[in-house]
């Protein structure tokens, strides 16, 4: 019974997203549209909670002869898929609704966005459950392809120039990352027998350590530059603020929220291959540099911004870097707050677009200085925004201040002891961690600084007199309400069938 709802639950989460997004191609009428996108999101949500019962019942699972695999790590990635994906198919009944009211999507380009959203749906949970890293390297690719049109979706001039950029830098990158899963291929060639098999996780998690180091190393690298790119690491991130400028919100939610971490998964299971079979220094010293980068860098951007999905944006690129410096760094404290860190920023950010785009359509632009007095506008909204800011400055209650904290903490940690990345010598010492802690906090510092002072000016104020005064309560808050609720109830208590799958997926990457 246990092995047919197994084969059930991995078949759902498959034909679901692909057969919502054939029939959004056939059928006509928003409401209808709107339907088959909540069933489809709901049946792929029960599938996710079951697998997820069974994997911590029974463990890693394989399903469908060896095509697909399930550990505690890709379930993890899975529940932030079905929970953000839910909250934006709620989110878009009322953004899409008014948009098609005031002409702003025709009624045919509905079914096409319906269409492609639920294709970005299927590539994330195929790249999340292919035990294959081939297989999980095509569908990051087709990831790629599905969200380049949902940016330029609007059809404007800077909406096709960013969705022009996405493209070819992405595309770029996920270049690299197909030079690297080859590398992979090579060296498991000269171990594995069966050629078919020489790319599944399950093949080469037993036979790591016996594969070429130096060739496993080269081709980390190329992969870590190739999915960095997706995941917007400096300095691969040149495309992500144009990108979350010119997406529709919903979308920019599920980029900012889902396909990072998606890209990070992919880091991450080629990191556990590498790690069997060369310290973990190596891939960890490398993720704290870019971490490090991608951090400091958005910090210094955040002070600059003068447009608040551009300030968001970099608000991702930063928070990305800090789950890659946790990670970088290791041991159970830090692979834990890396790993929490993904799944609260990915609750955060949601609110943030989902803010941003209730701003956008009542403000009509993007210009910080011509928002003001959002509070008097549209005070659900502006309560949301104000939240969302100060969860993504790791300041309490949100659960991103938890996470945060756990990384910085590692960071404190000495090297080399329970799973954590041994440092190079001057850093190792302790002048030179608390140079590094230094230099996190006053990044951190910046980024507050800079983050809460824009959410401020916006939220608080008159606004103009041309600004409609007023906000009735929509399905669209719904998801925001309950996003809201579990950042807050994270940063107290953690769920124990969370805390659970968190400690597991921590003790995998830790090669437990």
């Amino acid at each position: 019974m246990t092995d047919w709802l197994v084969v059930v639950a991995a078949a759902v989460l498959v034909v679901a997203p692909l057969l919502a997004g054939g029939l959004s191609l056939a059928v006509r009428g928003p409401s209808l549209l709107h339907v088959i996108n909540l069933t489809s999101m709901g049946l792929l949500v029960l599938a996710e909670l079951l697998i997820t019962r069974m994997v911590l019942d029974d463990g890693p699972l394989t399903v469908l002869g060896t095509s697909m695999y399930f550990d505690a790590l890709s379930v993890f990635v899975l529940f932030i898929i079905g929970t953000v994906g839910l909250a934006c198919s709620l989110y878009m009944r009322s953004y899409l609704d008014e948009q098609v009211a005031r002409g702003v999507i025709a009624p045919n380009r509905l079914n096409l966005f319906f269409f492609l959203f639920h294709m970005f749906l299927l590539a994330m949970v195929l790249a999340t459950t292919a035990n294959s890293i081939g297989v999980q390297w095509v569908a990051v690719e087709a990831t790629t392809l599905a969200t380049t049109f949902l940016i330029a979706f609007w059809r404007r001039r800077e909406s096709l120039e960013a969705g022009w950029k996405y493209l070819i830098l992405c595309s770029v990158g996920i270049s690299l990352a197909l030079f690297g899963v080859v590398l992979v291929y090579y060296s498991s060639l000269h171990v594995l027998s069966d050629v078919g098999k020489a790319l599944n996780v399950t093949e080469l998690f037993p036979v790591a350590g016996q594969l070429n180091q130096h060739v496993l190393k080269l081709a980390f690298i190329f992969i870590l530059v190739g999915y960095g790119t997706k995941v917007g690491l400096v300095p691969m991130h040149t495309w992500l603020p144009d990108a979350y400028t010119e997406a529709p919100a919903p979308v920019v939610a599920m980029l900012a929220g889902v396909l990072e971490v998606v890209a990070v998964y992919a880091i991450l299971r080629i990191k556990m291959i590498v790690d069997h079979a060369v310290p973990a220094s190596f891939s960890g010293n490398l993720l704290l540099l870019l971490g490090f980068a991608s951090f400091v860098t958005a910090a210094l951007f955040i002070l600059v911004q003068r447009n608040y999905k551009r300030l968001f944006a970099y608000s991702s690129i930063e928070h990305m870097g800090i789950a890659m410096i946790g990670f970088g760094i290791g041991g159970t404290v830090g692979t834990f707050g890396g790993l929490f860190h993904l799944l609260n920023h990915a609750f955060a950010k949601s609110v943030a677009f989902f803010a941003a785009g209730n701003v956008h359509r009542r403000f009509r632009t993007v210009d910080i200085s011509q928002v003001q007095g959002v509070m008097v506008a549209q005070p659900w909204t502006a309560m949301a925004l104000l939240f969302a800011g100060l969860a993504l400055s790791a300041l309490p209650p949100g659960a991103l201040f938890a996470s945060e904290t756990s990384i910085v903490t590692a960071l404190t940690v000495s090297g080399g002891e329970n799973g954590a990345a041994a440092l190079p010598a001057p850093l190792a010492a302790e002048n030179g961690r608390m140079g590094l802690v230094t230099v996190f906090l006053l990044s951190a510092v910046l980024a507050f600084g800079g983050l809460i002072y824009r959410v401020t000016v916006m939220v608080w104020g008159t606004p103009q007199q041309d600004i409609v005064r007023g906000e009735a309560w929509t399905a669209g808050h719904v998801p925001i309400v309950l996003l809201i609720a579990a950042l807050v109830g994270f940063g107290f208590v953690l769920p124990p069938p969370l805390r659970e799958l968190l400690g597991r997926a921590t003790n995998l990457l830790l090669l437990r």
